[in-house]
Formats: structure tokens, sequence, C-alpha cells
């Protein structure tokens, strides 16, 4: 099997066209904020929450084998036949694969958009909603791949869940915030944490992954060495150059409510660029529990499903997020 019956059908014309360098981006290099987790210096952790709103997270604990193991089977599992990720992630399955479409529910369902005049975004990925993994035992109980990725996610859904509470009662305490159990467990709810692989080709003229920000509390980004990640900042676009054994954190919308415009969601994007080699990032999403209340001297009251439900019409309507701003308390 060639590698390019592994992507999608519509993929692979785009992928074999001829490369030029007009119409890349060029987005300029700058090093974003290091917060050392095993050490956290609050006031620098407040710093690259107010003025950046991503940074790079370091010392987390994870041991560096287990990493390897995380990389080894995600690019075994994307590098599998197309039909055959469309078999194993199929209706059946708690997973699910989508493609060409970053707009996903944390359920995994592609949200169909409104036409627009730019399209064709190449990449793939696969949907985790961590609470539903074990549901995949009796489904992975007759293939030994899907075995091994279920265990392994399962294994690396803890690791990440145990940096973003400790990351994200860090963020709280530099906003002087003082909230309860309940609330606590509302913004970070287990039942909706979710966790994306995906893979973009190699050497591709078609944007990766439009510009957005995150619906989510927070985002823990594990991207390879290849980078391709930017982001915007005082309304010019930066690259976020890769450093090895560490996460890219992004603040979400909802953080953004949380700290009453204290801290604001970063818009962020994959850029279109040449790439000498496929490019894996795998992404945890923290998002609030469906009937969270928000409550900001900013905006009107609303429940996160409300949110979602608004993002989904937006998508469906325009084809595009809109976002916060239609929950602005004075518009």
């Amino acid at each position: 099997m060639s590698n390019s019956e592994s992507y999608p059908p519509e993929f692979r014309p785009l992928m074999s066209e001829k490369s030029t360098e007009t119409g890349l981006d060029r987005s300029k290099d700058i090093d974003i904020p290091v917060i050392d987790m095993e050490h956290l210096d609050m006031e620098k952790l407040r710093e690259a929450c107010k003025d950046w709103g991503i940074f790079h997270l370091e010392n987390t604990g994870i041991p560096l084998t287990f990493m390897s193991q995380v990389k080894e089977i995600t690019e075994s599992v994307l590098s599998l036949p197309f039909e055959e990720k469309r078999t194993l992630f199929g209706v059946n399955s708690p997973l699910s694969y989508y493609w060409g479409t970053h707009t996903v529910s944390p359920s995994g369902k592609a949200v169909t958009r409104a036409p627009q005049e730019s399209s064709g975004h190449l990449f793939e990925g696969i949907n985790i909603p961590l609470a539903s993994l074990s549901r995949l035992l009796a489904l992975s109980c007759t293939d030994p791949k899907l075995e091994s990725f279920r265990v392994v996610m399962e294994e690396y859904g803890k690791h990440v869940t145990r940096i973003i509470v400790t990351l994200f009662e860090a963020i709280i305490e530099t906003l002087s915030l003082e909230l309860s159990g309940d609330q606590k467990m509302g913004y970070l709810s287990e039942s909706t944490g979710v966790i994306r692989v995906q893979r973009y080709p190699q050497c591709t003229e078609s944007p990766g992954l439009e510009a957005h920000t995150d619906s989510s509390v927070i985002s823990i980004i594990n991207q390879d060495d290849v980078g391709g990640l930017e982001f915007m900042k005082d309304g010019e676009w930066f690259n976020v150059k890769p450093l090895a054994s560490s996460f890219v954190v992004g603040l979400g919308d909802m953080m953004q409510v949380i700290s009453d415009e204290e801290y604001k969601s970063v818009l962020h994007k994959v850029g279109k660029r040449m790439r000498k080699k496929e490019r894996y990032s795998i992404v945890n999403f923290v998002f609030p529990d469906k009937d969270c209340m928000f409550n900001s001297s900013r905006y009107k009251p609303f429940k996160f499903s409300e949110f979602e439900a608004q993002v989904k019409l937006d998508v469906e309507t325009h084809g595009s997020k809109v976002g916060l701003s239609r929950f602005l308390s004075n518009p």
C-alpha cells in the first residue's frame, strides 16, 4: 500500500500536485513563555496567561519512554488504510474518524459547514472521548492494533488529566478566584474530556487548520518536531517553535469568561506551508460540563450547552465559528 492510500481519497490529488512557494504563510518566529511544572512560578504563569494566552509546559512528569509509545501507536493507527480507519472508528465505535474539518463536537460528530470560498483543509483525525474509552474494550479484543491504541490512550489521558487539574488550580490562583469543589468539577468535567490525534500530509500547499479559538477551558497540545502551529499576538502571526519534551498550552474561550477577560483565548492555526514530512499532533481539550453555568460581568449568563449549540448553528449557517461575541452583555 502506498502512503497516499492511507489518506482520504479527496486528499490524494492535492498531495501529488507539484509544490511551489506561492501563497505560503510567512509567520515570524518568536519564543513563547516556558512554564516549569515541577517548579511553578506563579508570577511567570500569570504573565504567560495575561500577555500571551499560550505557553510551553515542561517537566510534567510523563516518562519519555511512554511518550515514545504514544507517538508510535498514534502514527501506526493513523497510517492504516483509509477504509480500515473508517471501519474501525465507524458507527459501532465510541471513537470517530474525521477529515477536512476541525469543527467536531466533543462527541466526535463533524458539524456540516456552510459553503465557503476557501476550503480543502488537509488533515485527518480520530476523536477520543475519554469517558468512552472503556466501551472500546469489547471491540478491541478482536483487533490487537485497536487494543494497543486503547491502552496507551487511556494511560495518556490519565497523565494529561493530572496535568490539567494542577495547571487549572494554579491559573485560578493567579486570578485570586475562590471556587467551590462543585465549580471546579463543572469547569473540568471528566465526562467531556476529549483527545484528538491528527495527521497532516507532507509537502502540501493547502491550509492545514484554519484560524480559530478553542471552545475549551484549556487545550494541551503535543506537537511533533515538524511544527506548524501558529498563533496571533498583537495583530501578527507567529510560529510556535517545537520544544523537545514539552507541551503547548493554549487558553480557550471558557477561560476567557472565567477570568472576566483578564486572560484571552488564543487565536491559532496550522498554516499553509511546505512540510518535508508528515505532521502529527495530539490535543487534549478540557470542556466544562454541559450544564455548567457561566456568569461574568462582560457576558450574559449562559450554559456551556448553549454556547456549543450557538457555535454549531454559526458553522452550519456562516461556515465558521463566531464565538463569545454572541454572548457579550453589551454587544
